[in-house]
Parts: structure tokens; C-alpha cells; sequence
């Protein structure tokens, strides 16, 4: 009974699918794209979003512009084993494996390296799945097998195969699926088998029903229940059920694959009849629709090999991979419109549609070149009515209050009466109807190729004539206003007819912006705020009024009105218009003023309506006809696209050489560009396949632009001469709805290096070069600077030596002879007093003590400025002189320690020793007068740059300490500042005195140093 049920509901369901449309919008993808070849066995979309494609020759992978295709090569065995690709699985570290006719590939895309698997087996590899466990499914005609890891960088196929893990050794594997509860499902030459995940890795099969039934594909949808598709049809498995059920069967053809998608429909490819799509979310599973090959943008074959969607349920496309015609791609969005022209147009043969109208039976009546057409919306029939009868061309149809439908046409006006369609009485007045149009007050207005009529409810006609500016004054639109107000749109203007029947033109006036856009009207429509839109040959205007003047506001290509040819206008329930043009459909919101376009990229069979072709039917459906396109859709149900797809690099050059990307990214994450290759580019793209044509593109390169360019649907950048620093380039995309995805942009580094002499290392070599040079330069300057100073320093000090030597010469001449000459004359005087004189006597004696001394002094003088003296030996010789003369016979012993020749070079300043000379002859005198000393003793030292003259006694001392300063002492203390010594008095009670002069020796004597 229950087999019955179900051939008896199949049978229903073959019944229902009878009418259904076959029209469906498909991208197609073959040869002519780039597609390696025309069979498509097995479809992939990795975790980047690319789209990977096994054919018959070669693997494909697919951006939504371009495919780069992967081949077996003979002599690399990098290459793939073999290029007939069957199977293609993606592992959780973004490895993608690869079966083929002859054995097993992994490919490592980020290192652009395949490595193949059991070629010495010749395995054909028909089916791969990697389990929650991680390990690799492979089913072969030989039976299944397993590899526990693919994380292993070295994988022995020979050990597989020997292991305990080859399973179904005598079965002959096609397809293998993981359900929801961890089940593995393997669908065989010899029916369904389930593995059951067991402790230990053991696995345990257990044969279901159809034991000799091959089964070619598995799949789950969100209800959880497991449909099975076989050569003998469709099955489906429930927990309820102890196996599968036979639930339907179209034809004796095996089922080839199935789609669950994740708007809970079925899609059931059968051999040779096409795609079969089921509803799952009712329980009698109804047939959606049955399309077949060979369709007009449909589909182009009869033999479905693979069907894919997506894991993210927001993508909106389904990939069909068939035998002979390459990949074919289904939208949702694109197949938002319905199309009726195939059900009215012969085939091989296109129609043009002028008006378009649904009564209030749900017919459908279109207006053609070839007369008047009516179609059944429910059933999908449709009826001729013959040119012949009606006119060549239908321009108006209009079904008025009491159902009479009215047609115009080339011949004139028409109505129907129940059984067939009959001229009107007046149709002597107009031979050529041109637009209907029923008022408020249910007058009938009727537009000609020469005026406008109005019908009254009784018949009558009244004509209005108006003037145009234009090639004629054709009545293309009729538009009522809420106070009675008739506006009328010709081929030459716009006129507006008030109440009392008067008439005020309008036309486009060059000098006036605000002017009528163009003087050839296509249609007039009033929004649900009362204003009047205009469409024309140029664009679309809005009517308002300043200071009770009429103005105009246009909208145009360049605002995005898809064309500048307005057809006609239909607003929907969110007062946005759809427009009719002649490069597609074109929305337009008023609130933001802001436009988006249909067109053939959209789902749109042709993007050329017509004039008079739309109508908003009473159910919200909007229709719209042109060349060769008849399309119906609800506005509320074209929901715009949520999905987000990611931005990736297709391509990067320097110096228009092509490299690798992946592998120079692999390792340090970023792009380092070379001063020598400062040009580069990348070509990027965003992997949203439901139309790629329409994504808009910006970019911002961080460190060079402050704000967004955005490049439209240009793919390509270059940059060249960049600033050495970093940078990072940012990409991001729309979908085709505008939806711009701000978190998955592309973001790539980029580290442009300077050149060798913009490196720190070189700047810092410069400025090492720089400052040495510049400190060689100075040093040879100063050099040669105090080399000149010396020099003259060197002729100044002989200059001087000189000087001082004459001085010394001239004084001691001088002086020596005068100061001799009055110690003689004293003397004379002295012998020849006639008698020694108390008073006389004294005096000479005085003047005779000054002479010496004067002499003496002067002598010390002479002998200070004599520069052959200004040196630390002929000090000391000069002191020894004077100590030995002056203790002479007083029983004092002097002794001196130090004095050698070494001490000529060291050069003394000018009148520094004379100070010296005059500062210990005081400690001298001061000895000899007050210490009563039985010793003495004169010591030169020398200390590094330093030298101490020291002048010792054994007398008997004095405390330093209380001993008030004489003036001897303040004497000695003063000489020792001037040339910048340090003299110290050292003196105990009965243990002497020590007085020791410190100075530094400037340098050595300067003839020697030089």
C-alpha cells in the first residue's frame, strides 16, 4: 500500500510539473571563459573563497573573472598525476586534495607544491571526504580507504593500503557522506553502506537495503533526513524507518547528484532530463520546477554531474557542473524575475511588446508587433489574437470600471464583449489609438497619432488639439491630478488641461535648467505624495512650483539612471520607481535620490524595454515588456543581497613580471619591495559569484592616502616611485547590491626598502666620511695655523731673546761702569779728605754701601732679563751662587741636591725667574739673620710637569702658626702669584724651617721640542 501512496503522489507531482515554467536565469562558464574543458565532474569552494573545478582536463580555479588552470605535466612531478580530476576535497589546515584517474594530490597552494599519492597503484580516486576526526576518506573502484591524519608531512600510500583501514575491498565506491550524528554513509556499486564510529578505530559496516543498487550521491538537509540518490531513483531515510524508502522516481534515469540548499530546496539532477527542484519544507515534497536543457540563458544540458552550494547560507549562488556545456552558476537575486516571452513567442523568433495589461481574471494581455496576446497565470495558456483583426500593433489596453476591456491599436479602438473583440462606434474619429486612460469620473480618454478625445460615460466625444515642439504630437501619457487637473505627455511636449478644459503647454527651454528635460514624453506618474514625475527621451524630472510657477528637477545618467531613454515608471509600496529604459530596469528612491540598475547581469533575459510595455497588475506584480523581453516580478520579494564576500589578490607584478604571492607572503607576512623594483601592482578581487561584473572596488594605501578611492568595478592598482617606509594597502568590495564588506578587506604590508644611499648604515657612513674629512681639513688647518703661530712665536721669542740679550749687554755696560765709577770716586773722595770727618765720613760710607748694593741689584736685574737664563738649570746656578756668597765665612754649611743639566729644558716664562731669584734670596737673607743655623740646604725636585724648589734650615725655628706675616714673607707669597707658583712655610720651635715653591713647568726649552 504504502508503494502505491507513493507512485500514486509521483505521479501527482509528474502531473504538477506539467505547467511549470522552464525558465531560469544561468551564468554560464566553458571554453570561451577559460574553462579548461567542458566537463565539470566535481566543484569545491575553499576557506578563501575561491572556486576549484575538476574537469576531464585539468583542475580550474575560478575567481568569477578568470580561471587558472592546473595540469598533469610528463616530465614534473610536482604536477598533478593526471588530469582527468574526479574528486576534490578540502582539509581543516586549507590543504586541498586532489583524486584523479590515477592516484591521490595534495596540493599546498601557499607553497605552490602538489604531491602525489598510490600513482605506482593506479588508483582512480572517485571520492574524497575528510571526517570530523581529521582523517582522509578516499573511495576507489577497489574499495575505500583511510588515511588516520593528513596533517602527516609524509604519508605512505603502500601502508595504506595494506592496512586494516581498506574497507569495501570488493566494492566499487562513488560517493561518501558524513551525516549529522557522525555517521559515515558509502554509496556503492552494490547499494548503501553506513560505518559506524566505534571505540579503538574499529569500524563496523552494515549493508542497508538495495544491496545491487549503485548509489551516486548522499546528502542531508536541515530536517536531518538523508536522501539517497541511486540508479533506481530517489530515497529517503528517516530514523523512524529501518531503511530507505523508494519516495520518488521521475524517469528509469539514475539520479547522477543532489543539493539540499540552504533555502530548504531539493536539487535532484537526473540523466538526461535535467534539474528537478522539490520544496522541503512541505511534507509532500512538491515540485518547484523541471528545467531542462537547451533553454534561452537557461540550462544548457541535459546531464547535471555535480551540484554545489556554498557553506555560508547568506551566499546566494548554486554551482551546476554538467558533462558538455562547463560550469553553470544559479542566483536567487537573478532569477527574482519571471519571464513569459518563450509562452507567447514562436521559437527562433523574438517579439516586441508595446503594452501590457491584467484584468481582473488574472490574465495577463500583452500588446505586440504581431497583435494581442492573452496568458492565463494560473494554467500558463495563452491565446492569439490575430493582427489581422486588431492591428498590427497593440499600443494601449485598458480594462475600464465595469470590466469592458478596451484595446488600441494601429488600426483603431477595440473592446471586448464577452465572446469576441468589436470596434467602437467612434472608431471612424481615430484610426490610430495611441493611449487609454479612465479618469475619476470614469470618462474615458483616448490619445491619438493627432489629439486627445475624451468619451464621456454616455458616448460622447470631446477633441482637444494640441501644439508640439516636437516630430509629432503623439498622446503617449495621461496622468490625472487630485483637483481634476489633466496633464498630457506628447512626442512635442508637456500640457496641462485644468477643469475649465483650458490648455498650457510646456516646453524645453534651452537657456532654462529648470525647464522640461525633453519635449518627447514617454510617461507621466503622480506618487502617493500628489507630484507629478515626467519620463522622457532624456531622463526622469519632477514637477514643483516656486511662487506658483511650474520648475523641474531632473535626474539623469549622471546621477545613476541606468539609462537617459525612460520608458515608464511603476512605484511600489515603499514609493520607490522602477523604471523601464533601454539599458535595463533602473530603481530609483526619492528620499535619497538614489539609483540602482537591473539589467542582463541581474537575471534580465535583454536589457531594451519599450514604450508603453509596463503595468503594475492588482497583487503588487510589476510587468515590464521590450525587444524580444516579457518580465514579471513583486518588488517586496527582490530582497537585496546580506552576504559579504572576502577580498583576495588574484595577481601581483613588478615590473609587469608575475610572482607568486602566496609563497612571498608565507613566510615574513608581509611585501618588501626592493628600491630597484618601485613599480608594482596588484590585480585583487572579491569573490562574490552571484554577478562579479556589477562589485564596486576601493582602496586606501595607509602611509600614502588619507581617505578611500574608490575605483568602481576597476580591479587594478599600481604604485610606483613609493617613499621608502611601511605601508599597508587595504581593499575592500561591495556585492552587487552595494553592500560594502568593511571586516574581511584585503590587507597587505608593504615594506618599500630605500636604496643603499637612503639606508641609515650608509647616512652613517657619509657623516663618518664627512666628519673625518671635515676633521682632517680642520686638524691640517690648526695645524698649520699653530704651525704659523709658532713660527711667529718662534720669531717673537727670538726677537725677544735678542732684545733681552742687548738690554742685558747695554745695561750691564751701562750700569756696571757708572755704579763702579761712583763706588771709585767714593773712595777717592774718602782717601783724600784732609782729615777724617764725623760727619762726611758716614755719608760716603752710605753712598758707598747703596753703590754695592745697587750693583748687586742691578746685576740680579741684568742678569733676570738675559733670556739665556729664563730655564730651571741657571736658576738653581744662580741660587748656588748667591747661597755660597753670602755664607761664606759665617761658619754655616750649604749644601745643594738636585742641580743637574736636564734642567735646561725646561723653559721658564719671562720674569719668572727673577721672581724665583728674589723670593729665595729673601728665605736666604731670612735665614742668615734670624734662624741661627749651623746647616742649610738648597733642593731641586721634579714630579711629572711639576718641580719644587725647597729651602731648608736647622735654626731654631719658629711656630708657624701664631707668627704674625712680615713683610718678607708677604713678599715671597706675592712673587710666587705672579707666576702662578704655590709657595708653603713649614717651621717647627728648635727644629727649623722649610720653605718649599711649587711650580709647573710650562714645557721643555723650545729649540729642543721642535
Amino acid at each position: 500500500m504504502i508503494k502505491v501512496f507513493f507512485l500514486c503522489l509521483a505521479c501527482f507531482w509528474a502531473c504538477f510539473g506539467f505547467g511549470q515554467s522552464n525558465s531560469v536565469f544561468l551564468d554560464q562558464y566553458s571554453l570561451e571563459e577559460g574553462l579548461s574543458q567542458s566537463g565539470v565532474n566535481c566543484i569545491l569552494k575553499d576557506q578563501r573563497g575561491y572556486i576549484w573545478l575538476g574537469t576531464q582536463n585539468g583542475l580550474n580555479r575560478f575567481d568569477g573573472h578568470q580561471f587558472v588552470t592546473y595540469q598533469h605535466q610528463p616530465f614534473q612531478v610536482n604536477s598533478l598525476s593526471n588530469e582527468f580530476i574526479l574528486s576534490l576535497c578540502e582539509d581543516r589546515r586549507g590543504q586541498l586534495w586532489v583524486g584523479t584517474r590515477q592516484g591521490l594530490n595534495r596540493f599546498d597552494r601557499v607553497n605552490g607544491i602538489i604531491t602525489r599519492y598510490g600513482t605506482s597503484y593506479k588508483l582512480t580516486v572517485q571520492t574524497l571526504l575528510e571526517d570530523r576526526d581529521g582523517s582522509l576518506w578516499i573511495g576507489t573502484p577497489d574499495g575505500l580507504f583511510r588515511m588516520a591524519s593528513t596533517a602527516s608531512p609524509k604519508l605512505d600510500f603502500q601502508k595504506l593500503v595494506r592496512s586494516s583501514d581498506y574497507l569495501l575491498k570488493d566494492r566499487v565506491i562513488y560517493t561518501l557522506f558524513q551525516d549529522a550524528q557522525g555517521f559515515l554513509w558509502a554509496g556503492t556499486n552494490q547499494g548503501l553502506y553506513r560505518i559506524s564510529p566505534i571505540e579503538k578505530g574499529i569500524r563496523r559496516v552494515i549493508p542497508w537495503s538495495l544491496p545491487h543498487t549503485p548509489v551516486y550521491s548522499i546528502v542531508q538537509d536541515s530536517q536531518h533526513r538523508l536522501w539517497i540518490g541511486s540508479e533506481a531513483g530517489l530515497h529517503q531515510l528517516t530514523t523512524q524507518k529501518p531503511g530507505p524508502a523508494l519516495l520518488f522516481r521521475p524517469t528509469k534515469q539514475p539520479i547522477l547528484a543532489l543539493l539540499a540548499s540552504h533555502e530548504s530546496v531539493l536539487w535532484v539532477s537526473v540523466r538526461n532530463e535535467g534539474i528537478y527542484r522539490y520544496d522541503l519544507h512541505n511534507s509532500t515534497l512538491p515540485l518547484l520546477s523541471h528545467w531542462t536543457g537547451n533553454a534561452k540563458k537557461g540550462l544548457q544540458s541535459n546531464v547535471i554531474s555535480s551540484l554545489y552550494q556554498g557553506p555560508d547560507p547568506k551566499e546566494d549562488v548554486i554551482w551546476l557542473g554538467t558533462r558538455d556545456a562547463g560550469i553553470q552558476v544559479f542566483s536567487h537575486a537573478k532569477n527574482s524575475f519571471q519571464h513569459w516571452e518563450d509562452l507567447i513567442t514562436p521559437p527562433g523568433s523574438s517579439q516586441l511588446f508595446f503594452s501590457l495589461y491584467t484584468d481582473r481574471h488574472n490574465n495577463l494581455w500583452a500588446g505586440t508587433y504581431r497583435g494581442l496576446f492573452c496568458i492565463n497565470r494560473n494554467t500558463l495558456e495563452s491565446q492569439q489574437f490575430s493582427e489581422k483583426l486588431l492591428g498590427e500593433r497593440i499600443h494601449t489596453i485598458l480594462e475600464d470600471y465595469k470590466g469592458t476591456l478596451w484595446v488600441g491599436s494601429s488600426k483603431g479602438l477595440y473592446y471586448w464583449n464577452g465572446r469576441q473583440f468589436v470596434s467602437d462606434p467612434a472608431h471612424r474619429e481615430f484610426p490610430m489609438v495611441s493611449k487609454l486612460y479612465e479618469d475619476q469620473h470614469h470618462q474615458l480618454w483616448i490619445g491619438t497619432g493627432k489629439a486627445l478625445y475624451k468619451r464621456s460615460t454616455t458616448g460622447q466625444l470631446t477633441r482637444f488639439d494640441f501644439s508640439s515642439k516636437g516630430p509629432g504630437s503623439t498622446i503617449e501619457a495621461i496622468q490625472e491630478m487630485p483637483d481634476g487637473t489633466l496633464w498630457v505627455g506628447t512626442s512635442g511636449g508637456l500640457n496641462r488641461i485644468d477643469t475649465n478644459g483650458r490648455i498650457t503647454p510646456y516646453y524645453n527651454q534651452t537657456d532654462d535648467p529648470e525647464s522640461l528635460l525633453s519635449n518627447e514624453i514617454y510617461d507621466l506618474h503622480r506618487d502617493r505624495k500628489g507630484q507629478l514625475w515626467i519620463a522622457s527621451s532624456k531622463g526622469l524630472s519632477r514637477l514643483f512650483f516656486r511662487d506658483g510657477h511650474p520648475h523641474f528637477e531632473h535626474f539623469t545618467e549622471q546621477e545613476g539612471l541606468a539609462n537617459h531613454v525612460v520608458y515608464g515608471m511603476l512605484e511600489d509600496e515603499e514609493g520607490r520607481f522602477w523604471m523601464s529604459t533601454n539599458r535595463g530596469l533602473s530603481r530609483f528612491d526619492p528620499r535619497t535620490q538614489t539609483f540602482r540598475n537591473y539589467t542582463s547581469r541581474d537575471g534580465l533575459m535583454a536589457n531594451e524595454f519599450n514604450n508603453g510595455a509596463f503595468h503594475r497588475s492588482a497583487d503588487g506584480t510589476f510587468f515590464f515588456g521590450g525587444i524580444g523581453l516579457l518580465v514579471s516580478f513583486n518588488p517586496q520579494e527582490l530582497t537585496e543581497s546580506r552576504f559579504t564576500p572576502p577580498v583576495v589578490l588574484t595577481s601581483f607584478r613588478k615590473f609587469e613580471k608575475l610572482f607568486a604571492f602566496d609563497s612571498l607572503l608565507a613566510h615574513d607576512h608581509q611585501l618588501t619591495i626592493q628600491a630597484k623594483e618601485n613599480f608594482f601592482s596588484f590585480v585583487y578581487n572579491t569573490l562574490d559569484y552571484s554577478s562579479p561584473q556589477k562589485n564596486q572596488y576601493a582602496y586606501l594605501l595607509e602611509g600614502f592616502h588619507t581617505n578611500w578611492n574608490f575605483s568602481g568595478t576597476r580591479r587594478y592598482i599600481s604604485f610606483s616611485n613609493l617613499s621608502p617606509g611601511k605601508y599597508t594597502l587595504k581593499v575592500k568590495a561591495s556585492n552587487a547590491d552595494g553592500l560594502w564588506n568593511d571586516s574581511q578587506m584585503l590587507q597587505i604590508p608593504i615594506v618599500v626598502v630605500p636604496p643603499f644611499w637612503q639606508r641609515w648604515w650608509f647616512y652613517a657612513i657619509c657623516l663618518l666620511v664627512v666628519g673625518g674629512t671635515a676633521r682632517l681639513i680642520y686638524g691640517y688647518r690648526v695645524r698649520k695655523q699653530v704651525a704659523h703661530l709658532l713660527e711667529l712665536e718662534k720669531v717673537k721669542l727670538t726677537e725677544n731673546e735678542r732684545v733681552r740679550k742687548l738690554a742685558a749687554q747695554d745695561l750691564h755696560d751701562e750700569f756696571g761702569n757708572t755704579i763702579t765709577r761712583i763706588s771709585m770716586l767714593t773712595e777717592i773722595i774718602k782717601a783724600r779728605l784732609p782729615e777724617p770727618s764725623s760727619e762726611v765720613l758716614p755719608l760716603l760710607t752710605k753712598i758707598s754701601d747703596n753703590a754695592n748694593r745697587m750693583y748687586q741689584g742691578t746685576k740680579d736685574f741684568i742678569w733676570a732679563i738675559n733670556p739665556d737664563h729664563d730655564n730651571l738649570y741657571e736658576i738653581a746656578i744662580r741660587l748656588k751662587d748667591f747661597g755660597d756668597d753670602v755664607l761664606d765665612k759665617t761658619g754655616i754649611r750649604f749644601d745643594i741636591s738636585g742641580l743637574e743639566e736636564s734642567l735646561r729644558n725646561y723653559v721658564l716664562p719671562m720674569g719668572m725667574s727673577r721672581h724665583l731669584i728674589f723670593l729665595f734670596k729673601e728665605a736666604i737673607s731670612n735665614t742668615l739673620k734670624h734662624a741661627q743655623a749651623t746647616q742649610t740646604f738648597l733642593a731641586f725636585e721634579r714630579q711629572g710637569e711639576e718641580a719644587t724648589i725647597r729651602w731648608i734650615d736647622n735654626g731654631q725655628g719658629f711656630d708657624a702658626s701664631k707668627r704674625r706675616k712680615g713683610n718678607g714673607l708677604l713678599n715671597m707669597e706675592s712673587r710666587a702669584r705672579k707666576f702662578e707658583g704655590l709657595v708653603t712655610i713649614e717651621s717647627v720651635p728648635s727644629q727649623g724651617t722649610v720653605v718649599s715653591v711649587r711650580i709647573r713647568l710650562p714645557q721643555k726649552k723650545y729649540t729642543e721640542s721642535t
